[in-house]
């Protein structure tokens, strides 16, 4: 399905599928997901993404990255990974990058937080690079990692380390409420969603709820992202799981330590391939226990 764009007579609703969505997400696309840890990541169609055998993606994890990363690279639909950290916070190692990477299955662009950060905001008004403030020098990434660069200074004739913008084809993002035209309103941490919509080509929202337009227009301070960065919205209630979605449900720690014990390809087949879809994946938690998750927020 070809992205959704408002038009100049009449206002259009952006509403799609997780198929419509996944649609979007080619071979050998640079995807970018949002959210921060077990935190507002958009699991429910990075299974789609899975479910449906795309391959060969340049990912760019967010600046601290867990399970989105992890099951996409466990799955083989990674070919290359820009990653400032990947891992499972104080449950230990992401298991399946680990792995990846010692078996140099998958290419990796080991930059710092400020190489994303200034990265997107670089992609997102259209500079070719972030030039870097002295001192940076003595991080061990730019002796490294060779998408780090030197150049000269114009000014003071310094030479100056320097690192590529950031401009995902792709971003896809979990959000609490957006309404049918993209404008979002996050309940709790953006981090990088903002920037990542506003560097990247094309952006997917999924979120727990629709609201209307006019409570949108009501309280516009609210919206974190406006809908003219937003290409297709899916409404998909527990999108998130087993991460958070600040302001509507907590982690699921007890799965997610579930998953990093698990075999990779038993837990495929169980939560992914298994199923028939997102609503059939969530019967297998329950209402009680899924609910039980809001309790905590």
């Amino acid at each position: 399905m070809d992205p959704i764009f408002l038009n100049g007579k009449k206002r259009q609703s952006k509403l799609g599928t997780l198929e419509d969505a996944a649609a979007m997400i080619k071979d050998g696309t640079q995807l970018a997901f949002g959210g921060l840890h077990s935190h507002n990541g958009p699991m429910a169609l990075i299974r789609q993404i899975i479910r449906q055998g795309t391959k060969d993606l340049h990912l760019i994890a967010n600046v601290s990255a867990g399970m989105p990363a992890d099951i996409l690279i466990g799955a083989e639909c990674v070919d290359t990974v820009t990653v400032c950290y990947i891992g499972m916070e104080h449950l230990g190692f992401a298991p399946r990058f680990r792995k990846a990477a010692e078996e140099k299955k998958i290419r990796i662009i080991d930059g710092d937080e400020i190489y994303y950060v200034l990265g997107l905001k670089a992609g997102a008004v259209g500079m070719p690079f972030v030039p870097y403030p002295p001192g940076h020098e003595a991080r061990d990434n730019p002796i490294y990692e060779k998408t780090y660069k030197r150049t000269i200074d114009p000014y003071t004739g310094k030479e100056i380390i320097v690192s590529p913008a950031i401009r995902p084809d792709v971003a896809i993002l979990h959000v609490p409420r957006a309404d049918i035209y993209g404008n979002v309103v996050h309940l709790g941490s953006v981090v990088a969603d903002d920037l990542l919509a506003k560097a990247s080509t094309h952006t997917i929202v999924t979120c727990d709820e629709i609201v209307t337009n006019d409570s949108i227009r009501a309280d516009p301070h609210r919206t974190t992202i406006p809908g003219h960065y937003i290409d297709m919205v899916v409404h998909v209630p527990y999108g998130a799981h087993p991460l958070s979605c600040h302001g509507i449900y907590n982690h699921d720690e007890d799965h997610i330590k579930s998953y990093v014990k698990a075999d990779i390809t038993t837990y495929l087949d169980e939560y992914v391939y298994g199923v028939k879809g997102h609503f059939e994946y969530l019967e297998k938690f329950g209402i009680e226990h899924l609910m039980g998750l809001r309790e905590q927020v």
